[in-house]
Order: C-alpha cells, then structure tokens, then sequence
C-alpha cells in the first residue's frame, strides 16, 4: 500500500515562511558532489539546472506549485507522467532533493530520460527479465546486442556518459581485470593494445576518431574484461554519512554485484534518504529498483539502513559502500567544479602491474574465452508438492516453484539441475515416496526457469518401470534446446558422449546412478540408466577427454543425510581425479556437503561439490531444507581450460503451513519472519526451523566456502 502523506492547509503566509526555510536548509547541508554530462538520452527539454531551479525538488512539494497543495490532501511519491528521475519519483514528503548544478554528476543522472511508467525490464536481447517485480523505474539507455553491459558495466557506462557529456574525456579510464588501464584518450588517438616480448603498451593502428560511435566501440571493450573485481580495485569504502549520487554498494567476485546511488534527499534535521540503480545478469536495462521493506516507496531511508543490506537482488555486508576512486570529489563548502587529475598518476601504478606480466599471460587474458555454469541439486517432487501446483480447473502448474531464483539460473550460460523423479505424467497416478511419478508439467517449469542440463540418473530412475522412462524421453525430445543425461532411449545413443559447446568451450557431461532401488533394468536394455560402473565411466571420461576441452561428472552417490562425503564418494573421487575429469558435482544425500579442491598432481586440479543437498522437497526435517547452487566460471585459453572461479551460493527450501506456497530462497535473503512460518517446523521430529540454525549449518559444512 502505497504512503499517503496529509497535506495540511497552511495559510500562504506561512507555507511562504516555511519554504524560505527549507530553501536556505538546503544550501547549508547539500551534498556537493563534482563530475561529468554526454549526449546520450538526456530528456531534450531540460533546462540547465541551478541551485534555486525547480528541477531539484528543492521544496517541501516537489513538482507542485501552491495551488496544487490546496487543492489535494494526499501526496503521491510517484508521478507516472513524469520523464525524469526527479519528475518520475518524488522526495518524500518533509524532504527535498540535495540541490545540484549543470556539469554535476546529480544534475546529469536526474536528466537521464525514463522509459514510460510501466515499461519492462529488458534483456540485451530484447526479450523482458523473468521477474519485474524489482523496479520502479527504467533509464531509457540504450543495449548493445551483446550479454555484456550488466551490473559494473552498468555503472561503467553511466561514468563514462557522465564525462563525455561535460567533455572531461581524460576521465574517462577504467582498469581492466589484469590490471590495465584502458584510457578512452588514447583510444581515440587511434591506439589499441599490443603486447612485444614482456612490454605492453599502446600502439597507433588507427586513425583519430572522437565520434560517440567510437566511444562506444571503447566502451564494448572495457565491458568485455572489466568487472566487480576491478571495479572494486579502483575503489575506497566510505560511510553511509559520507555518500553522495555516484557512490555505490559493491561486492567484487564472480558473481559479484553493485547497485548505484542515483539520488538523494534530506530533511531538516539533516536524516537522509536513497535512490538505488542496476543492472544485471543477463546484460539488462539500468532501472530504479524498489525497496524490499516497502515496495510502494522506493527510498532506502538512513534510519533503517542496516546490514546486510537487501535490494531486491542481492544482500550487501557491511563495507560494501564505496566510491569510485576516479571520481574527484569537493568539499561541500568549496565551489562545485571540476577538480584536476592527471591520467598518469594512476598510469604509473598500472603499467608496473603489466610490465610484471608475461606476454602469455597478457595475451591469455586478452584472448580468453569464458562461460559461467550453475548447478542445483535435488527436484525432489513429493506428493505435496504436486498437489500445491494443482489448479483450480484441474491442470497442474509449478511455475512459482522456482520463480525466487529465476534471474540466477536464467543469466548462467549453463545452469544443471538433478531430476530426481521421472515425469512419468498422467499415465500413472501422480505420486510421492517411496515410488515418485511426477506431472510432465514439472518440466515446463524447468524449462521456463532457465535450466540447459537436467540429470536423469537417480535411486528413483525407475519408480515407474520402463514406461516411465519412455514417457520422461519423449517429453524431453520435444525440447531439444534442453540437454538430458543419465538415461537413453537406445544403445546407440547411450554410446554417444554429450558434449555441449558455449562460448567457444566444449564441455563433456556425464551422469551416473549408484542405485535404482532395487529395480532392475529391463532385459536387454542394460543402456536404459547410467550406472556408477568404473569400467564403463573410464571408457567414458576417456572418449570426453578426446572431444571437449572440460569433462563434468554428475554421479549420484553418497548415503542420505549425512553431512560429509562417505568412503564410497571419496573412492569415487580419487577415480575421477586420475581419469583427468576436472569437475564432480554430487547428488542424492538430500543434505549439504563440503567443497573441495583435489589437486595432488602439479598439472591438474580439480573442483569437487560432494552433495548440493535438496533444490525443492517436502522432507521433514529442517536441515534438510538447506542446499546449496554452485557457482562456476570456466576460462579457455592459450594455456588451457580450467577453473577461474567458483562459489557455492546456500538456498532454503520454503514452504508455509499447509503445506502450500512451495518456493526456495538465497540464504542471504532469508529472514527470521520467514523461517517463523516454515512449514516444516509443524512435522519436524528434530526441532523447528530457525534461521540461526540454518545459516550456523551451512557455515559449519562448508568452511571457508561459506559466503
């Protein structure tokens, strides 16, 4: 519901005196904050703003003259007509925007045109976000066609059209992730990169050219191999009563994120408040995102600041506001302009980090080809959870399952999930342990979440014998876009190594099952499900090694509910390791288990997730609610193929009394509100979910992996 703020009839006398006062408030405490405007989309019909211009919102009713404030007793923060950040959103009532001036970085952003009230959140492809439900408004800023301006990019991009717009264009210089510093200068000059011997340095292979045109080809480049991590080099963490429009949340990683101040504003007593902006993953729209407390009023107040701090995203820790060290700043009392700041300070410091590097090294960086992957464990589609998606008029859907998580998987060049039951569908009566049949419709939700890979190979392959497996096949083989592993529909194909290609990387999959609970395969079908058999994995791994550049076992293994590998899984491991496999990501103990590194070998190392427990369930007990998505970067390159990073991001399993409403959450964004209607805690036999023992369970299974 959205606040109404009460308006109360002043006589003019009074709301003349009143405005007086809040005029010379603002001169005393505005946030003087000096940077750079360009010719991108800022609104035509601006005019040049001043310390005294209405644009600022520097009174009490922003976007309103006296009789306006007669004539209505309610005060709206949103004008759905208005074109730009300081006409589209109010200052809150009592509160007024800190004043800015032309060639100022406040100034620039709040003239930046919005797309029509409503619009969507759009993909660089053009295609909406899966979930819209996170802003409040969208910057009308223009997308390459390529998956590469997302969230520093983001922030990258409105610095660098700040400082065009004011023709500071020596400011315009970010660093690259290898620690280079791209100048758009030099650049422009027509130089570009070149690497002799152990030198790195700019050469001119092109003529002049300071077109907008070209300084967005600079820009491409910058969001190719720039990010968090650099962007986080290059910046200094402030205080929250430091922070002025153009300072931001930041956490540097992969995945990392950060969200812009946009704006700011300020009541008398000097208590202030904050506009936020993103991009994302994929490359998407810069918007205005809401305020998780109250969605209606998008303004991150001082007072309730705390941290971890929510967006509608992601969780930032304390710490995590920074300013961009590039961006000079002035003391409030000083004039506002531009400070001056020579290129070479910073270029000095930059060229003893690529002197330092080989030209392998540096070319490696330069030519690398990269693809993110993630990976969640067990669908586990108990009989509750199936009769949750049941429709009023019959059908099943079970799209909300996984709505919580959908930009995550969506913007992961590969995102795996374990399908622990067969989609036997209506040819069998749907059902739950011990022999599960889940609704066909449960794929389309997969699907419609974004996920490439789904692992067939489980203990319950064969709940429904072989027509089970048959209806699961030609579910699957009306979607060809979307991988199956771990069962076959002939001996020719089970033969057959799926190597799925992305980015220019190969990567081998293969899925295994210890168990099929007794059930026996189908006589002369011995190909039907992929078995943990080491003889045929060797001859496997083997044929993977010789097509792709990167082999990814998935085996199910492991006994259920034990929180760390067993002797099997680690035997297991050892056998991966010397058939050269380079990642093992594990299922089936619908519980937690640790990460690890195995790298006994100077030449080879790899990455093992001994269990990512449940992704969705209906167990019964609180630990069991915990699980946990893998984080994964992939990096080709001259050297090779390997691991340049990865993490492993905890989730919970929720679902209120009933049970109904069946959903997951990061970790990070669960809270103790939610963990106080869990339903488990009614069927629960070892204890009521609490979130403190959750997030002290996932610290303490996985170490110094927790994040």
């Amino acid at each position: 519901m959205k606040k109404l703020h009460k308006i109360l009839y002043l006589e003019k006398s009074h709301l003349y005196s009143i405005l007086f006062i809040l005029i010379i408030i603002m001169y005393m405490t505005g946030c003087n904050y000096s940077q750079k405007n360009q010719p991108l989309v800022v609104n035509e019909t601006k005019n040049t703003p001043n310390l005294s211009d209405s644009s600022n919102n520097a009174t009490p009713f922003p976007d309103t003259n006296e009789a306006d404030v007669i004539a209505t007793d309610v005060y709206s923060l949103i004008d759905e007509n208005g074109s730009t950040l300081n006409k589209r959103i109010h200052a809150p009532m009592g509160y007024s925007r800190i004043p800015s001036i032309s060639k100022e970085f406040t100034g620039f952003i709040r003239d930046i045109t919005l797309k029509d009230a409503g619009s969507d959140v759009l993909l660089y492809d053009g295609l909406p976000k899966s979930n819209q439900e996170g802003h409040v408004a969208v910057f009308d800023l223009d997308l390459d066609d390529q998956d590469l301006q997302q969230c520093a990019d983001s922030l990258i991009r409105v610095y660098a059209e700040f400082y065009w717009s004011i023709e500071a264009y020596d400011k315009i210089a970010f660093h690259l992730t290898n620690g280079f510093l791209m100048e758009y200068t030099k650049w422009r000059e027509g130089n570009r990169l070149v690497v002799d011997g152990n030198d790195v340095h700019w050469s001119k292979t092109k003529s002049y050219n300071d077109s907008y045109e070209e300084f967005r080809r600079y820009l491409t480049m910058v969001f190719a191999y720039a990010g968090t991590l650099s962007l986080s080099e290059e910046s200094k963490s402030i205080s929250l009563e430091e922070a002025c429009p153009g300072d931001m949340f930041l956490q540097g990683g992969s995945p990392g994120h950060c969200v812009l101040i946009v704006d700011i504003a300020q009541d008398a007593n000097g208590n202030r408040c904050f506009l936020l902006a993103q991009g994302y993953m994929p490359a998407q729209d810069f918007h205005v995102l809401k305020n998780p407390l109250h969605p209606e009023d998008p303004w991150y107040y001082s007072s309730e600041i705390t941290f971890p701090l929510e967006t509608p995203s992601w969780q930032f820790e304390e710490g995590s506001l920074v300013r961009w060290g590039d961006f000079p700043l002035n003391e409030a009392d000083t004039p506002l302009i531009y400070s001056e700041f020579d290129p070479q300070d910073i270029s000095t410091a930059s060229s003893e980090v690529v002197s330092a590097m080989s030209e392998q090294e540096l070319t490696n960086t330069i030519n690398a080809a990269q693809l993110t992957l993630v990976a969640v464990g067990d669908n586990l589609i108990h009989i509750e959870v199936v009769q949750d998606g049941k429709q009023e008029d019959g059908t099943y859907n079970f799209d909300s399952l996984y709505s919580n998580l959908t930009d995550e998987i969506a913007s992961a060049d590969i995102a795996v999930i374990n399908q622990e039951t067969i989609l036997g569908g209506a040819d069998f009566a749907y059902s739950g342990y011990p022999n599960f049949n889940s609704p066909t419709e449960i794929g389309d939700a997969v699907r419609k979440a974004g996920f490439d890979v789904v692992l067939h190979a489980t203990n319950h392959t064969m709940d429904m014998g072989l027509k089970g497996i048959e209806n699961t096949i030609a579910y699957w083989n009306q979607y060809p876009e979307v991988t199956v592993l771990g069962i076959n529909e002939s001996l020719e194909k089970s033969k057959q190594i799926t190597v799925v290609e992305k980015n220019g990387i190969k990567l081998a999959l293969l899925n295994y099952t210890f168990s099929l609970n007794g059930y026996y395969l189908p006589k002369g079908m011995p190909y039907l499900v992929n078995l943990l058999d080491k003889k045929e994995m060797a001859k496997d791994i083997k044929e993977a090694e010789s097509l792709a550049d990167f082999t990814i076992v998935f085996p199910h293994w492991g006994t259920e509910y034990v929180y760390e590998p067993t002797s099997a899984q680690k035997d297991l491991t050892k056998f991966y390791y010397e058939q050269g496999v380079d990642l093992v990501i594990g299922t089936h103990p619908h519980v937690l288990e640790p990460v690890e590194w195995i790298e006994t070998k100077e030449d080879h190392r790899m990455l093992v997730y001994y269990s990512l427990g449940n992704f969705m369930s209906y167990q019964k007990e609180a630990p069991r609610m915990l699980g946990g998505m893998a984080n994964i970067t992939i990096t080709k390159d001259e050297s090779g193929t390997y691991i340049s990073d990865a993490g492993i991001t905890p989730i919970i399993t929720h679902y209120d009394h009933g049970p109904t409403d069946f959903t997951q959450y990061k970790l990070c964004n669960y809270t103790d509100a939610l963990a106080q209607i869990h339903g488990v805690s009614d069927i629960a036999v070892q204890g009521p979910l609490t979130y403190q023992t959750i997030l002290d369970l996932a610290k303490q299974i996985l170490g110094s992996w927790f994040q």
